[in-house]
């Protein structure tokens, strides 16, 4: 029997204001799987009647309602790398496969983050500053000496050396950093790292770092990972960024220590809550760089994700093991 492949990105049911879909997409996957019925999904109303009998979905959110409307579902694929989004107790208890797309956001965010590592240790974001003032801060920028810095022969300590850790440990040992990291099963050190460290190795890759990258997955042992004790042992010259989850850093106590110099800066591409309440702080400190949760976009998402998606269908309608399955009690 022919299994029906749903792809659902429209409107509320998908990214917010990013490009729909390409038809084109879904018609080569259509062309290339003719053994599946590929069914886009355009208009948000229709999404529940089009699940019905559908046994594939790939989108990027799911609810509740969602599942209870599925109810031929066996696989869903997700164009994010987080899954706990769709973590529902429903969701866990089903016999329902998640996918997600490991793998299709190093690339963008680990270039993202050497940007802002970058203008945090040039102090670029000053600089700019002074520019939309129509100001030539020559002296300004002179009177900032101290805090200046480079990354060649600094370290950079990455909180969760998977896909991402990975993708912006190759780049920075490039820019002639040491690279420490911590991982949650230590296995060989890749020649990008030059040590890898146990979860427990948490406060010497802190003590270490000049630059904290946090790019673990938000789980129950890694929400409010980064409090008042972490951060205080961080260098007050070290900056911290953080584009795995926002709860994963106690974001009160990070306010505090940004105004209060335990920690000389942040580069935030997710916060909690998100987006900040109105009248964050976050909004107007000058040590932090905020970014409104689009380190993974990269050109051509689309293309790219389908490249994901593309050889687990083969595999689904082979009947075999899928890659990229998430742990639904680990949540990643």
């Amino acid at each position: 029997m022919t299994s029906k492949v749903c792809i659902s990105f429209a409107g509320s049911s998908g990214l917010g204001g990013f490009p729909a879909y390409p038809p084109e997409l879904a018609a080569q996957l259509q062309a290339e799987f003719p053994a599946a019925r590929i069914s886009l999904i355009q208009d948000p109303a229709q999404r529940p009647a089009e699940l019905a009998d559908a046994e594939v979905l790939f989108a990027v959110r799911f609810s509740p309602q969602d599942l209870q409307a599925a109810q031929r579902l066996r696989w869903l694929h997700l164009a994010s790398a987080g899954a706990t989004h769709v973590l529902f107790p429903e969701m866990i208890a089903s016999d329902v496969v998640i996918t997600n797309s490991r793998g299709l956001h190093g690339i963008p965010i680990a270039e993202h983050i050497l940007g802002v590592m970058i203008i945090l240790a040039r102090q670029l974001h000053v600089a700019y500053r002074h520019q939309l003032e129509g100001k030539w801060p020559r002296r300004e920028m002179f009177d900032l000496y101290p805090t200046f810095s480079e990354l060649y022969g600094h370290t950079a300590g990455i909180i969760g050396l998977g896909g991402i850790g990975l993708a912006v440990a190759e780049r920075v040992k490039a820019m002639g950093m040491r690279v420490i990291a911590t991982k949650r099963r230590v296995e060989a050190v890749p020649p990008c790292v030059d040590e890898v460290l146990a979860p427990e190795g948490l406060a010497r890759l802190l003590q270490e770092s000049d630059f904290v990258i946090v790019a673990a997955p938000l789980t129950p042992q890694t929400t409010g990972l980064i409090g008042e004790q972490e951060l205080r042992l961080m260098k007050p010259t070290a900056h911290i960024i953080n584009v795995g989850r926002g709860p994963i850093i106690q974001e009160s106590v990070l306010v505090r220590a940004l105004k209060e110099g335990w920690i000389a800066g942040a580069g935030l591409d997710v916060t909690d809550p998100e987006p900040p309440q109105a009248d964050s702080e976050l909004f107007g400190l000058p040590n932090v760089i905020l970014t409104p949760h689009y380190s993974g976009l990269r050109s051509e998402y689309w293309k790219h994700a389908t490249e994901v998606f593309r050889p687990n269908l083969a595999k689904f309608l082979r009947g075999e093991a899928l890659d990229n399955v998430v742990d639904k009690h680990g949540g990643y």
